[in-house]
C-alpha cells in the first residue's frame, strides 16, 4: 500500500467550504485510496472553523473514516525539540505544524499542505498532487 498522506488544515478547509478548489480532486482521490490521514489537533482546527454546530458535526462525521494518527508522549517532546531547532534557524512554526511534521516523520507519511512552514522542516516528504 502507498504511504498515508497527512492532510493539513489549509487543504481540508477549502475541501469542505468550496464547491471546487484546486486540491479538492486530490483529496477525493486520497479518500478513495484510503490514504488520507489527520491528527487530532488538525481535526480540532477544522471544526473550529465552523460557526454552526450542525456544520461542525457533519464534517466530524464525514471525517470519521479518515485515518486518525495518535500523538504519543515522545511525539509531544519531539515537537517541542523540533520547535526549538526551527526557532534557532529563524523559523517559528505553529504547534499544529510541529505535531503534523513529527507524526509524518514517525509514521513515514507524506504531508499535503500549501503552508511554506513545511518547506523548512528537515526529513519531511511532501505530497505533490498530480
Amino acid at each position: 500500500m502507498a504511504a498515508l498522506v497527512l492532510i493539513d488544515t489549509c487543504i481540508w478547509v477549502p475541501f469542505f467550504s468550496r464547491k471546487s478548489s484546486p486540491d479538492k480532486m486530490s483529496v477525493v482521490a486520497l479518500l478513495e485510496e484510503d490514504r488520507a490521514a489527520l491528527i487530532g489537533p488538525i481535526l480540532s482546527e477544522i471544526l473550529l472553523g465552523f460557526k454552526r454546530s450542525e456544520e461542525a458535526d457533519w464534517v466530524a462525521s464525514a471525517l470519521e473514516g479518515v485515518h486518525c494518527l495518535d500523538l504519543k508522549w515522545d511525539d509531544w517532546c519531539a515537537a517541542a525539540s523540533l520547535g526549538r531547532q526551527m526557532v534557532a534557524r529563524g523559523h517559528d512554526l505553529p504547534l499544529s505544524d510541529l505535531y503534523l511534521a513529527i507524526v509524518a516523520r514517525r509514521d513515514h507519511c507524506m504531508v499535503y499542505s500549501v503552508d511554506p512552514h513545511f518547506d523548512v522542516v528537515p526529513d519531511l516528504e511532501r505530497f505533490k498532487p498530480e
